[in-house]
């Protein structure tokens, strides 16, 4: 008897990538939190250009697309 247990991320390939996406899109809001103080942050996240932070928002949603894709992969098998 095995039981099914229900985790947030799959236990396929696409959970371990979205766990590396997650990381990775949160370094450099962090990071720049930490050196220049929330006020740059956010001019950065409103600003009309692209930037390392909205990038990393970008980094983040692909990880949650991952996420589900790799839920629906799991269910077929």
């Amino acid at each position: 008897m095995t039981e099914k247990s229900s985790s947030f991320f799959p236990k396929n390939v696409f959970g371990a990538f979205s766990i590396l996406f997650f990381i990775s899109g949160a370094i450099i809001p962090l990071q720049n939190l930490v050196i220049w103080g929330p006020e740059f942050v956010l001019k950065y996240f409103t600003s009309s250009d692209i930037t390392a932070e909205k990038l990393s928002i970008a980094v983040i949603g692909i990880g949650v697309l991952m996420i589900i894709y790799g839920k629906k992969k799991q269910n077929q098998i």
